[in-house]
């Protein structure tokens, strides 16, 4: 017997298992999005899951992170097993863990609809792959989108998402738009320097190049117009390089800083500045 429908873009799983166990229904969610599948409950407890490749807590798990479109909810439906014996605090505390989990993978990737490419390194003698590593390599064709990778891997959302994550780590899979990406982070983190300090700004910059040949590098992958302080990316650099030049120059006009204005003056440019930086 139909039930109801669920817009899962607006609700989580977690959101619809609370309304289930708070009504004691029997019945069958199937939810549909970058992964599909089940999740069975009776009488407002949960007791089967599966996204086609996971089952139980591993299945229902995969749902809460991975981006869900709809749900429909059955009323009466009989789950084919029992996968899932804890109760719904337990595993709205093991949902909870996993998110943060995958949140802290997820930073490292791109967006969802990017086209990875594979490296030229030597697969084989840079590092030794495991069977899953080979699965999602064998889906790295420069066509297929990451959520097109993830789904197709057969291997459970949370366990492609992780390999994606090392082997993008280790150089052996990049995204080709990538360093554009990150030289138009280093310009527009540049501009802010200037915009509120200035020539100041300027000799920030060029100091700090001079005490280091990684700043070096950095400062010497983009053109500035002294004049306009205009800036044009001359060079792509690794993501983490540029990173990491963004936060060492930042500490070093947070330390230079108070001995060209002084402390009180400084701190209000600063907290002004660190604001508009934030996250970068």
């Amino acid at each position: 017997m139909f039930g109801f429908e669920i817009n899962l873009k607006e609700f989580t799983i977690g959101d619809i298992l609370q309304f289930l166990t708070h009504i004691k229904k029997t019945g069958v969610l199937k939810v549909e999005g970058s992964i599909s599948g089940e999740v069975y409950v009776k009488d407002g407890l949960v007791i089967h899951a599966s996204d086609g490749v996971e089952k139980g807590l591993e299945a229902l798990l995969n749902f809460s992170f991975m981006e869900l479109e709809k749900g429909r909810f059955e009323i009466g439906a009989d789950a084919p097993e029992r996968t899932i014996s804890d109760n719904l605090g337990k595993l709205t505390e093991s949902i909870e863990k996993r998110r943060i989990e995958y949140e802290e993978i997820r930073q490292k990737l791109p967006s969802m609809n990017t086209v990875l490419a594979k490296s030229t390194r030597d697969l084989e003698s840079a590092v030794a792959l495991r069977r899953t590593d080979w699965q999602i390599l064998a889906l790295i064709d420069g066509k297929r989108s990451l959520d097109k990778v993830i789904s197709e891997s057969k291997i459970g959302g949370y366990e492609a998402t992780k390999t994606i994550t090392w082997l993008k780590d280790k150089g052996l899979i990049y995204d080709p738009d990538e360093a554009v990406r990150v030289m138009e982070k280093l310009a527009t983190f540049l501009r802010i320097v200037f915009k509120d300090f200035g020539n100041n700004g300027l000799e920030f910059l060029k100091r700090w190049g001079e005490a280091d040949a990684k700043n070096r590098r950095i400062v010497d992958s983009v053109d500035v117009n002294e004049e306009t302080f205009s800036i044009e990316p001359l060079a792509e650099l690794p993501a983490n390089e540029i990173f990491e030049g963004i936060k060492g120059l930042r500490t070093f006009i947070e330390k230079e800083g108070i001995k060209l204005y002084g402390k009180v003056l400084f701190r209000k440019k600063w907290q002004s500045f660190a604001k508009k930086v934030e996250g970068m």
